[in-house]
């Protein structure tokens, strides 16, 4: 399968071997997010000779390592929001409120955006009330 980068073809043996030869990826170019990119390597020039030394399966795995990391740290920031839901009942009561206006099918998706939103409310409400008064 080709994959295509700044117009030209990239053989992609990865997508072949999982069957995926049908399709094509399209990779699309953000001069802003190149520019950040180039900046790095240019503050970092021996973090980029390592990153250029390391095999591709190298770079796979490390790749793939950082996506785990980072959905353990959501799921964890999310349970951590789901607990104060559970331990505030007035919060309980606001999510369950919320959640009741919300179409069956788009509830799974919504859930943590609105817990997200109640408990940042709470605890910014908390910090106002807490610093607004002094004697």
């Amino acid at each position: 399968m080709a994959l295509k980068k700044n117009g030209s073809a990239v053989e992609n043996g990865a997508a072949e071997q999982n069957g995926e030869s049908n399709g094509s990826f399209e990779f699309r170019e953000n001069p802003r997010i190149n520019g950040q990119i180039d900046g790095y390597i240019k503050a970092n020039p021996k973090r980029w000779d390592f990153v250029k030394s390391m095999s591709r399966e190298r770079l796979e795995r490390a790749y793939v390592w950082q996506q785990i990391r980072s959905n353990e740290r959501q799921q964890k920031m999310n349970g951590g929001m789901f607990r104060k839901i559970e331990d505030n009942p007035a919060l309980k009561s606001a999510y369950e409120n919320l959640l009741q206006h919300i179409p069956e099918g788009q509830r799974e998706r919504a859930k943590v955006s609105i817990a997200r939103t109640l408990v940042l409310s709470q605890s910014k409400g908390q910090r106002q009330s807490a610093g607004g008064v002094t004697a």
